[in-house]
């Protein structure tokens, strides 16, 4: 009876466990398919159909035929840019622009797979260009393309690549509260994306909005383009696996020495309200952050602790303070007193209001405004800014950043014909504090131009809340070659 009884108990265990492997073999077989199936970079292109109309890039009188006519050229980088990116790459198209308030005014082409180059390829040459730039319907949509679980994100790497014609939004609103509502969606997904922002013939007036956009989303600054060959070597640059995008190098740090400056009039019998650090003297060396190297025949010069400045070897540098010590000047050169000749200098000091405080930041910066004199006025502050200062967004509330890059010729008979500036605007204490630093060199000794600038940078942030990536896209963007 007990013999008979379990041999069909083992002839079933055999068949259970012969359907468990089964089973695990095919969970297995899918489990590896899926693995697989995960892309390591995910790329959507987020693409601009609207009418870009006239830009001060083309003739005036531009109508639909030179928008069709730079709608084409666009369409041409994308599909070239797509045609080359790696057989592995999950690619994806998605389109804007149309009328305020349409649910049509974005809508996915080509979704996310890989393999889908021609696709996209042919999708683009498909459109034609109509209705307004409805980039903040676009933006959201692209990033709920990214919150499913399938099609997969990637699993290196997951980008919005936008090419855009106009920098702002053309159903008009607050571009900071879209901003906001465009960082808020990214949260709430909890997604983690990469945003590159990619300008063709987008007019000047709006680069700006674009540019604070790009901050926003912690991105890259945008990269404007005038041309197709333009378009077609920043497009390709971003998606061919053998360009990848530039990392920053990991350098030793570089010990310097340092050359005290004299100090002119800087005594506690001549301004008792000096602050302490102004009677310390200098250090005789100094630890360099890792974003500067020192160049040929350049030398640190230092007026206090903490405060630094890259100049060339010889010459004469001078600390001042000023109006009791709340402001102060550090110059390296011929006269460093007054900042002439060949060198370098800052002045570093609170703002006081007038209208030389708007030059730089006097229509990006709002709280200026709140911070005049009784006799200026908002307009007046704003109309002496003239968009000299090239703003370089900071991914920070209240730290604004521009620059003044010039190579000559420069109206000077001494030779100079490079001129670096770097002004820094910050509204984290009571009192607003402007730091500016100015460098005129022979073209010769550009690259210490370049350094005393990222070196004067990230000492007057060192205190701020910038993130790395925020600090190292403004080293970037100051180390680039002048213009």
């Amino acid at each position: 009876m007990t013999t008979r009884a379990a041999r069909p108990r083992r002839r079933w265990l055999r068949i259970t466990l012969a359907v468990l492997a089964v089973a695990a073999i095919g969970i297995g077989v899918t489990v590896v398919h899926i693995v697989r199936s995960i892309p390591q970079y995910r790329t959507a292109f987020l693409v601009d159909t609207s009418d870009a109309g006239p830009s001060d890039a083309g003739p005036s009188d531009a109508g639909p035929s030179d928008a069709r006519r730079d709608f084409g050229a666009l369409a041409d980088s994308v599909g070239a840019a797509v045609r080359n990116a790696g057989d592995g790459d999950a690619l994806s198209l998605r389109r804007f622009g149309g009328g305020c308030g349409d649910a049509a005014n974005t809508e996915e082409l080509v979704g996310s797979g890989t393999g889908n180059g021609k696709r996209i390829g042919e999708a683009a040459h498909a459109l034609t260009p109509g209705g307004k730039a409805t980039l903040n319907s676009g933006l959201l949509a692209a990033i709920d393309d990214f919150s499913g679980r399938y099609p997969f994100r990637g699993s290196k790497r997951n980008r919005i690549v936008v090419v855009t014609t106009r920098g702002t939004d053309g159903c008009g609103g607050d571009p900071a509260a879209m901003n906001a509502h465009v960082r808020e969606r990214m949260d709430r997904l909890g997604l983690h994306l990469e945003f590159r922002f990619v300008g063709y013939r987008v007019p000047v007036a709006e680069q700006e909005v674009l540019t604070q956009l790009a901050s926003a989303t912690k991105s890259a600054a945008p990269r404007f383009t005038q041309d197709a060959a333009e378009l077609n070597a920043v497009l390709e640059k971003l998606v061919v696996p053998a360009l990848p995008e530039a990392k920053p190098v990991e350098l030793p740090l570089q010990e310097a020495s340092v050359t005290a400056c004299t100090q002119d009039g800087a005594s506690a019998h001549d301004f008792p309200s000096l602050p302490p650090e102004a009677l310390v003297p200098v250090p005789r060396s100094v630890r360099l952050p890792r974003q500067v190297r020192l160049p040929a025949g350049a030398a640190v010069y230092g007026g206090r602790p903490d405060n630094y400045l890259i100049g060339p070897v010889g010459g004469r540098c001078a600390f001042t303070y000023f109006e009791s010590g709340t402001t102060w000047q550090m110059g390296q050169g011929e006269d460093p007193v007054v900042m002439e000749g060949h060198g370098q200098g800052l002045t570093v000091g609170a703002l006081t209001g007038q209208v030389v405080d708007c030059l730089s930041f006097g229509k990006t910066a709002p709280e200026l405004l709140e911070h005049l004199a009784p006799d200026v006025t908002q307009s007046a502050c704003k109309e002496a800014d003239r968009g000299e200062t090239k703003n370089v967004p900071s991914g920070v509330p209240g730290l604004y950043i521009g620059t003044q890059r010039q190579v000559g010729p420069i109206d000077d008979p001494s030779g100079i014909d490079v001129k670096d500036t770097l002004v820094v605007l910050r509204f984290d204490g009571e009192k607003p504090v402007q730091s500016v630093l100015a460098c005129l060199l022979p073209k010769e000794q550009a690259q210490i131009c370049t350094a005393s600038l990222v070196y004067f940078f990230l000492q007057q942030t060192a205190r701020t809340s910038i993130s790395d990536a925020d600090r190292d896209r403004v080293v970037a963007a100051l180390s680039a070659p002048l213009p």
